[in-house]
C-alpha cells in the first residue's frame, strides 16, 4: 500500500490537469501588431511584455489587454531579451511569440484544450508559417516547461535547445511581418562583430544566411562552406546550407551545384525543394528525362526536415513536369501537370501564360 501511495502521488505530479501558462513577447514599437495578437491569447493565463524602448503606444496596448509589461533596456542581444522576459512568467510552462504573429483559430482552441489535458511532455514544438502567396514553414520550438533549462540563446535567431521529452502540437503559429529585417540583422551581426563576441556554429550559419540577404556573397561563401562541412553541426542547418551554396552555383557551375546537391541527400533524404534544384539544373542542360524524374519525386515528397515549403512539393514541379513532358513530345500529360499547376495557383503569371499556350 505504501509503494502504491507514492506511484499515485508521481502519477499525480506528472498528469497536473491544473497547469498553467505564460506567454511573452518582447516588443518595441508593436502598438498595431500588439492590438491584432492580443485579442488571440485567451488560453493564456498571464501575458508577459518585455519592452525595449517603445515610443508609441505598445505600453497603453498591452495594458489595456491586461498584459504584465516590464522594461528591458535592449542590449542587441534577443536571447537577453527573451530571456528576461521569461524570469518573470510564473506559468508552469511557457510560451513565446512575436507581436507579428499570428495565432489562427484551430491553434487557439488547441491550446485550450492542451492546457486541460496532460502534460507528459517538456518541450513542445508547432509549425511556424511564414505567410506568403506559397507560404512555408518549419518545426520551432513553442512551449517548454519553466525551468532553468528554459532559456534562450544566441543574440539573434535566438534558440532554446531541446530538454526532457519532446512532442509535437498538431497546430501553427503565422509569422506575418509588416517589415523586413534584413539590414538590422546585419547590423546585429556587425556590433557582436566589432564587440569580438564568439560565434557558435548556429550564428555562423545565421550570419552567413544575413550576409546573403545584405547581397554580399563573397564574405558569406567561406562562411557558409566551414559550416556545411562541419560534422559537429546541426544536421538539418546544414543541408540547408549545402542547398544554398548550390542555388548560389546553380548558373555559372553546374557541377558544383550537383556536387553541394550530393553532399546534403547524404546526410538527410531530400527536401521537394531539394529535388526541384536537382531538377533545375538538368532542365537546363535540356535533359528532360532527368528533369522530369526529379520534379516527380518533389511531388512525392514528405521530408520536414528544415523549411517545408509548398512552393516545392506542389506548384513548381506540376509546372516544370509539364514544360519537360511538352518537350519530350507527351502533350496529353503536360496538359495534366498544367492544370494540376492551375489548381494551385490559378492566377500565377507562369500559369497564365501556359494557358494561353495550350489553347
Amino acid at each position: 500500500m505504501k509503494r502504491l501511495s507514492v506511484v499515485s502521488k508521481q502519477i499525480f505530479q506528472t498528469y497536473n490537469l491544473n497547469m498553467k501558462l505564460s506567454v511573452t513577447l518582447i516588443v518595441k514599437n508593436e502598438e498595431s501588431n500588439l492590438a491584432r495578437l492580443l485579442p488571440q491569447l485567451g488560453f493564456a493565463d498571464e501575458v508577459i511584455v518585455a519592452d525595449t524602448g517603445s515610443a508609441d503606444n505598445t505600453v497603453a496596448v498591452a495594458e489595456r489587454h491586461n498584459a504584465k509589461v516590464f522594461f528591458c533596456e535592449w542590449a542587441n542581444d534577443f536571447s537577453k531579451a527573451r530571456n528576461f522576459a521569461f524570469k518573470h512568467a510564473q506559468g508552469d510552462f511557457v510560451m513565446w511569440l512575436d507581436a507579428d504573429d499570428v495565432l489562427p483559430e484551430k491553434t487557439q482552441k488547441t491550446l485550450m484544450g492542451w492546457k486541460n489535458c496532460a502534460h507528459p511532455a517538456d518541450f513542445y514544438y508547432m509549425r511556424y508559417r511564414m505567410d506568403g502567396d506559397f507560404p512555408f514553414w518549419f518545426w520551432r520550438e513553442r512551449i517548454v516547461k519553466n525551468c532553468p533549462q528554459c532559456r534562450f540563446r544566441g543574440f539573434i535567431h535566438e534558440a532554446i535547445a531541446p530538454f526532457g521529452r519532446v512532442e509535437y502540437l498538431d497546430c501553427e503559429v503565422i509569422h506575418k511581418p509588416t517589415a523586413t529585417h534584413q539590414a538590422r540583422n546585419l547590423a546585429v551581426y556587425r556590433q557582436a562583430q566589432k564587440e569580438k563576441r564568439r560565434f557558435s556554429l548556429r550564428d555562423k550559419y545565421y550570419f552567413a544566411r544575413t550576409l546573403l540577404e545584405n547581397d554580399l556573397e563573397k564574405e558569406a561563401l567561406p562562411v557558409l562552406r566551414a559550416f556545411a562541412a562541419n560534422s559537429r553541426a546541426d544536421v538539418a542547418d546544414r543541408v540547408e546550407a549545402y542547398k544554398l551554396l548550390a542555388r548560389i552555383f546553380a548558373a555559372t557551375d553546374p557541377a558544383l551545384s550537383l556536387k553541394y546537391l550530393s553532399r546534403s541527400v547524404r546526410l538527410l533524404p531530400p527536401s521537394g525543394e531539394v529535388c526541384c534544384l536537382f531538377g533545375q539544373i538538368y532542365f537546363d542542360a535540356q535533359n528532360w528525362r532527368s528533369a522530369c524524374e526529379w520534379y516527380r519525386m518533389a511531388l512525392a515528397s514528405r521530408s520536414q526536415s528544415g523549411f517545408v515549403n509548398e512552393y516545392y512539393t506542389g506548384f513548381l514541379p506540376n509546372v516544370q513536369l509539364s514544360v519537360c513532358l511538352w518537350k519530350m513530345g507527351d502533350v496529353t500529360s503536360a496538359r495534366v501537370f498544367h492544370r494540376a499547376a492551375k489548381s494551385i495557383a490559378p492566377h500565377n503569371a507562369v500559369v497564365l501564360a501556359n494557358e494561353a499556350f495550350f489553347k
